[in-house]
């Protein structure tokens, strides 16, 4: 699969211990490119240093919601919290045959309340798996509790151009 990324959000994860790199985090919003009869296709790319997952936004109006949450968060402590949901239904095959399985998200952005109105980007999924009986099971979480504001509007005003973009 071909994409471009054109929100890239990445950090490192600090440690007591200097010589122990624990990698990189990133939250990415990415577009496949334009088919005919189709239009793009717009991604949040969720990842850990060990792994990481796509989900779609319903359309590219949706992640123009997310680049806006982005946008609002502000620059001061200020108390502000936006939540995005997006979803992705696909058939997945087991050994014991054919299983259809959800995934869902929330996307957070905000400044915690509880922790000196420090900005962040919160991302947790799960996974439910339709049949008897029914299953659940969490999935990703990718957190990042210190955002450099500033640069997080730089990328969302990046995501907004894109956007606009003739296909």
């Amino acid at each position: 699969m071909y994409f471009e990324q054109v929100f890239t959000y990445a950090w490192r994860h600090d440690t007591a211990d200097k010589d122990k790199d624990k990698g990189v985090s990133v939250l990415s919003v990415a577009h496949e490119p334009a088919e005919a009869g189709r239009p793009r296709r717009w991604l949040l790319l969720a990842g850990l240093p060990d792994f990481s997952e796509l989900l779609p936004f319903d359309d590219a109006g949706h992640a123009r919601e997310f680049a806006h949450a982005v946008l609002g968060l502000p620059l001061t402590p200020t108390p502000y919290e936006r939540e995005l949901q997006l979803e992705e239904t696909c058939t997945r095959t087991m050994v014991s045959g054919p299983v259809e399985e959800s995934r869902f998200a929330t996307l957070s952005v905000g400044r915690d309340p509880h922790d000196g109105l420090r900005a962040y980007f919160a991302y947790q999924s799960f996974y439910a798996f339709a049949g008897t009986p029914h299953m659940t099971a969490l999935g990703l979480e990718v957190i990042c509790d210190d955002v450099d504001v500033e640069r997080a509007h730089a990328e969302a005003k990046s995501l907004l151009a894109a956007l606009d973009e003739p296909v």
